[in-house]
């Protein structure tokens, strides 16, 4: 049975008693205390029902009716659902791996072996090329400066960056130097891909006349030797000249490189 159900059966029910019964509580007395208007008092229903048998019936009706209708909403509350116990799944047993049977003797190597981590090769420019900017003849502190704020900061960069006469043009804006300035600081850092040139020997080659790699590609091991030796007892650049066959290494290292600096 619905709650409101009972509710409207307490009401009705109180409310006929009350007819019968106007003094029954608490009607009566909350009538008396609220003060009923004599006009609602004296008026009756077919001389037989007073009003205040009627007032006194609603009031009771409302008042046993709530009482009712939370006595019956504690006993019969409304049971939660239970939920659906959980099943617990169940999974096929694995067989006890079966061990393997021991050998009566056993062979080691007399050496362990060591696994060894592989490394990646790191592809590296040549160590030469990752020198300081200012290890170029020419390159002081000043300009040194304004090509690391324009990202020049080792020889490689140089190279990279002046390989072309275009990059050339845009980098001597930066640096505020001469297009020529920049491309014999270019030439010279195209040596450093030559193993052993350095900044000394390389100073000594343009004095005897090879400014760039492609100079030297084309030398006579013997005559260049000799030039670079009179240049060297005259201007007195490096404490002590390249053997022959050093010199015969630049120039078939020369010989081999991918020129890459156009003028």
């Amino acid at each position: 049975m619905s709650k409101a159900v009972v509710f409207a059966i307490a009401f009705l029910v109180f409310f006929a008693i009350t007819l019968v019964i106007p003094a029954l509580p608490p009607g009566d007395i909350i009538g008396n205390f609220v003060g009923i208007p004599e006009t609602i008092a004296t008026t009756s229903i077919l001389g037989i029902i007073s009003g205040t048998a009627i007032v006194n019936g609603i009031i009771n009706g409302l008042v046993w009716g709530i009482i009712v209708f939370v006595i019956y909403a504690l006993i019969y509350r409304t049971p939660k659902k239970k939920l659906p116990q959980m099943i617990t799944p169940t999974y096929p047993t694995t067989p006890a791996p079966t061990p393997a049977p021991v050998t009566s003797s056993v062979t080691m190597s007399r050496k362990p072996q060591v696994k060894k981590r592989q490394r990646k090769a790191k592809r590296r420019t040549y160590i030469a090329l990752d020198q300081d900017i200012e290890t170029i003849e020419g390159i002081g502190p000043t300009y040194g400066n304004k090509l690391r704020n324009s990202g020049v900061k080792v020889v490689g960069d140089l190279l990279r960056e002046g390989s072309t006469r275009f990059g050339r043009r845009i980098l001597a804006r930066k640096v505020d130097v001469a297009p020529g300035t920049l491309l014999k600081w270019v030439h010279r850092a195209d040596f450093f891909r030559i193993r052993g040139i350095g900044t000394q020997y390389s100073e000594l080659l343009e004095s005897a006349g090879v400014r760039t790699v492609t100079d030297l590609s084309w030398r006579d091991p013997k005559s260049l030797h000799a030039k670079l030796r009179q240049i060297n007892r005259k201007k007195n650049l490096v404490k002590r000249i390249p053997p022959v066959t050093t010199v015969r290494r630049w120039i078939e290292s020369a010989k081999n490189l991918k020129r890459i600096v156009t003028d």
